[in-house]
């Protein structure tokens, strides 16, 4: 499928840099990035992830933090 996009002079000039370097068309490029970008930061993939990570790490607060952190909201108005 074809379209049309704007992006940053930065952004393209990089892109084309890396297109030079890496040997792919334009497009082939594009692909590439959208499908990472997609698959690395869907929020489905990023509760996934931090689902793995607290599975395996402790998520509690240390006790001092949890008391400051009582201590600095103890005084606020919700």
């Amino acid at each position: 499928m074809k379209t049309a996009i704007s992006i940053d002079d930065r952004v393209y000039r990089s892109a084309e840099d890396a297109i030079g370097q890496m040997g792919l068309t334009r497009s082939r490029l594009y692909t590439l990035a959208i499908e990472e970008y997609i698959q690395n930061h869907s929020p489905d993939v990023l509760l996934k992830r931090l689902n793995e990570v607290y599975t395996k790490e402790n998520s509690k607060l240390d006790e001092d933090i949890q008391q400051a952190q009582f201590d600095l909201f103890s005084g606020e108005d919700w």
